[in-house]
């Protein structure tokens, strides 16, 4: 679980911290105020997580040039995201196998970078305690903290503990960030999800040719393996209960069931029944073709997970935004799932944490 976000120089935020909850969260906001600028800055590492740079164009984010992201377009400036997680059960689990016993507490990562320079700065914390600082400082690859040691590798590796091969035999801290980082990365592997506002294009695939590596878990970042997906879950009787089930919990939607399958070789489709009546998903209303990817990504991610969705209430008005949440809310609590949404209506539901982004 995400405990805690900050962001600096990433697109609208000039500099913000945010701290999650297990559950729902919801970031509120006026257009322009960073919601999706923090959402996109966290996905930007996960999604680059054990990668040896970052992932511009992934299967979760699609930001085509990394001069997209800076603040102002400014190229001097130092982007920085730092993320502080839970230690859970299976990051443990991983600590044990490298030899630190932690059942509880905290790692924080920490990425920065200057684009016109190429200097990457990253850290490791274990709870409150600095491991490691280290980074491409002036053509110098070298661990600064907690004490200056030559690299032997350019680190620009993200949360993976080979941007930390050292020329020379590394102090006890090293040795410790490097395992700290193999548990972290091996710990979420498959447990972080991504729903953008680009879903609500999502229904002109619905006749997409079948996809060769349909991700296990994921309906993808734009939602474009949604019905794909829906597919596949149709044949496991337990996860077409539990979309049933949501689809109940949301009456604000009218939607009874879904359905998708072949029309011809290769080609999906899928389908709504409502007010006793199937139909074409494409012809859905703007709050269900917005909603139907969240339903199918909740039922899809493992147990511990946490899903971000960007524009939780496009589509929806405030007494249809607060039915969804709770829905949301009540699922994702049942599944140990934590959910960080963004959303420009401020939803009443008691269950959530609703967060106002201090950007400044």
């Amino acid at each position: 679980m995400i405990i805690k976000a900050c962001v600096g120089n990433f697109k609208a935020i000039g500099n913000a911290c945010v701290e999650f909850s297990e559950g729902l969260n919801v970031i509120v906001g006026p257009p322009s105020s960073g919601k999706s600028s923090m959402l996109e800055a966290i996905t930007l590492i996960m999604q680059s997580r054990g990668e040896d740079a970052l992932i511009i164009e992934g299967r979760l984010l699609m930001i085509h040039d990394v001069v997209d992201v800076l603040r102002n377009l400014d190229t001097s400036s130092r982007v920085t995201v730092s993320l502080r997680f839970s230690i859970d059960d299976q990051i443990s689990s991983f600590l044990k196998d490298t030899g630190i016993n932690a059942n509880s507490g905290s790692i924080t990562y920490s990425y920065s970078f200057i684009h016109s320079s190429g200097n990457v700065e990253q850290e490791v914390w274990l709870n409150d305690n600095l491991l490691v600082t280290f980074g491409r400082i002036n053509d110098k690859n070298m661990i600064l903290k907690p004490e200056i040691i030559d690299l032997c590798i350019t680190p620009y590796h993200i949360m993976h503990e080979d941007a930390l091969e050292t020329c020379s035999d590394p102090p006890d801290s090293v040795k410790v960030a490097k395992a700290v980082l193999f548990s972290l990365r091996q710990g979420l592997r498959d447990r972080f999800f991504f729903i953008g506002e680009n879903r609500l294009a999502w229904w002109k695939r619905t006749f997409e040719t079948t996809v060769d590596l349909l991700p296990d878990y994921s309906v993808g970042g734009d939602a474009q393996y949604t019905v794909h997906q829906l597919s596949r879950m149709l044949t496991v009787p337990s996860y077409r209960e539990q979309v049933k089930e949501i689809l109940s919990e949301m009456q604000s939607l009218n939607v009874e069931d879904v359905t998708a399958g072949f029309i011809a070789p290769n080609r999906l489709m899928g389908f709504i029944k409502a007010k006793g009546s199937w139909g074409v998903l494409y012809n859905a209303g703007l709050g269900v073709r917005s909603i139907l990817p969240l339903i199918v990504q909740l039922v899809l991610a493992p147990r511990g997970s946490t899903i971000i969705i960007d524009g939780v209430d496009i589509g929806l008005n405030e007494e249809s935004l607060e039915n969804v949440l709770s829905a949301v809310g009540k699922y994702a609590k049942s599944k140990d799932l934590q959910i960080i949404a963004s959303s420009r209506l401020r939803p009443r539901v008691n269950d959530a944490k609703v967060i106002e982004l201090n950007n400044q």
